[in-house]
């Protein structure tokens, strides 16, 4: 599986495809470094395109724009709302965007930004064919195949517990009908409830809430947004009621199915973590949650933070500060990095190193102050 994964991979792609057409072309060993020089810029300026489309179209057509992030690497600097997140990171070679559903009609607004990204990948592609055609050396060759192969292979319609593909987008959004269509046309009032819920507005977030239960009792996005809620208001044992539906959905896709065991093995923790859930009930249930998630395909990196707390539980504190750290690292979304850092402050004080749980709270507090783990935690440092 993983070989197959390679040899569909657009980089891995490119640099075959580049060295086969440039040594049959040029015959030139320094003609076929080039190509490889080529074929990385291709890769990125591809990457970049898309992104930038998107970027464009979503602006545009009023798209909520949920995360950006500059670059790879350690966290230079970011700013962080309740509605967005701008992240610059080490190496400035990649822009990501995130987006989601925002004002009516979100799924014609989603679908236009979508193809706003299509159509700076392919203009990308367009100019890098012509200047290979008009300029035929190694470097040209290998930048219009690697460009070619990012733009074509972000085309492809597919949809995986994390990512969606600027493909799906365009060919599935405006023929989705059932739930899936009702999920977009939901769009605008789960986003009002979770804007709430990041806010702190936690009275307004539990009215939307209960609006959602009445209007969507069945949505899966109406009740993870109403799981949030709970969560906000430290009520886990409930949450953990609402979210075992999720899981427990015989109708659910593979990719949705691995983001409800993502969720479940962190919430879990933190039941058990609040005392509302026995532990001996609690782990074995978020141990189960860590492995489905990963059997079905979600990434094990994108898991540190469930783990990082399931280790601090089971009293292996030197592994949860190792997790909790590369997880508040590599983190984007701003709950999910304070309680990231709220499990880091908490492995810190288990292992007596009050002045490091200090240091790690008081990240947690810049973004989130209010948010209950952090909350419980900043209680518990000062009582120490």
């Amino acid at each position: 599986m993983r070989l197959l994964r390679a040899i569909q991979d657009p980089a891995f792609l490119s640099i075959v495809v580049t060295v086969g057409v440039v040594t049959a072309i040029e015959r030139s060993a320094d003609q076929v470094g080039l190509g490889l020089l080529g074929a990385l810029a291709g890769l990125l300026i591809g990457l970049l395109s898309l992104q930038l489309g998107l970027l464009v179209g979503a602006l545009a057509l009023s798209v909520r724009i949920h995360r950006v992030v500059i670059g790879i690497g350690g966290r230079l600097k970011d700013w962080t709302t309740p509605r967005r997140v701008v992240v610059v990171r080490a190496i400035p070679l990649f822009l990501s965007i995130s987006v989601g559903p925002g004002k009516p009609p979100a799924r014609r607004r989603m679908w236009g930004a979508a193809l706003a990204s299509m159509a700076g990948g392919l203009i990308a592609t367009a100019l890098s064919i012509l200047a290979a055609i008009t300029w035929p050396d190694g470097f040209q060759m290998g930048f219009a195949i690697a460009c070619s192969l990012t733009v074509g292979h972000a085309l492809i319609p597919r949809k995986t517990a994390t990512s969606t593909s600027t493909g799906w987008l365009v060919l599935h959004l405006p023929r989705l009908t059932g739930v899936r269509a009702s999920q977009m046309d939901a769009a605008p009032l789960v986003a009002r409830a979770v804007d709430a819920a990041q806010d702190g507005r936690l009275d307004i977030a539990a009215a939307l809430a209960a609006e959602l239960r009445d209007g969507y009792p069945t949505l899966r996005t109406a009740t993870a947004a109403r799981v949030l809620v709970l969560q906000a208001q430290g009520r886990f044992a409930e949450a953990l009621m609402i979210a075992m539906t999720l899981v427990e959905d015989p109708d659910q896709t593979p990719a949705e199915a691995a983001v409800a065991f993502a969720a479940l093995s962190g919430l879990t923790c933190a039941t058990v973590e609040a005392g509302q859930l026995a532990p001996e009930i609690g782990l074995s249930t978020a141990a189960q949650a860590i492995d489905n998630a990963m059997t079905l395909g979600y990434p094990k990196h994108k898991l540190n933070g469930s783990r990082a707390l399931y280790e601090l539980l089971s009293g292996n504190t030197e592994q949860a500060i190792g997790l909790a750290r590369l997880a508040a690292d590599q983190g984007d979304d701003r709950l999910g990095r304070a309680d990231d850092l709220a499990t880091l402050a908490r492995a810190h004080m288990t292992a007596g190193d009050n002045r490091s749980a200090r240091v790690a709270l008081a990240e947690a507090e810049k973004l989130v102050p209010w948010w209950p783990r952090v909350a419980t935690t900043r209680s518990r440092l000062d009582v120490g």
